[in-house]
């Protein structure tokens, strides 16, 4: 509803999964997060960015994040990756995916990795055969209590 009547939602569409929809948009994705966080509603818990979607299979998820991280990320900046599993078809273990790409993020940019204060968050939502991923500062994710 906080975004059902402005002219740039393009398209809300159910997933297979209870509790998630998806949302096309044709405005700036952080402007519908502040729309979002703002409305007066109790049943949005998480609102997730998501930059680029890919087939879920751990080479192109892999793949993906190295490209959004080889354009922002600077030799000694922190991170954590965050990531959320429906659909166990074709990643069994979030903390596999996690630990994989923990392990290329180290490598081959010399990062480092944190808990709850860090430069960047990698966000992995996996929603059956595919997986959305963001890397965005931790200010851009609207989480709702």
């Amino acid at each position: 509803m906080a975004l059902k009547y402005h002219e740039k939602v393009l398209n809300v569409k159910e997933s297979n999964f209870s509790n998630v929809l998806l949302i096309d948009l044709a405005m700036e994705p952080l402007d519908a997060v502040k729309l979002i966080g703002n409305a007066p509603t109790t049943v949005i818990s998480k609102v997730v960015l998501i930059e680029k979607v890919v087939r879920t299979r751990l080479d192109s998820i892999l793949e993906k994040v190295i490209d959004l991280a080889g354009d922002r990320v600077v030799s000694g900046d922190s991170f954590r990756v965050i990531c959320d599993l429906r659909g166990r078809k074709y990643i069994k273990s979030k903390e596999d995916l996690v630990e994989r790409i923990s392990e290329e993020l180290i490598e081959r940019f010399n990062l480092q990795y944190n808990g709850p204060d860090v430069d960047w968050v990698v966000q992995v939502e996996v929603v059956g055969e595919n997986t959305g991923i963001s890397m965005l500062n931790p200010e851009m994710i609207l989480k709702k209590i």
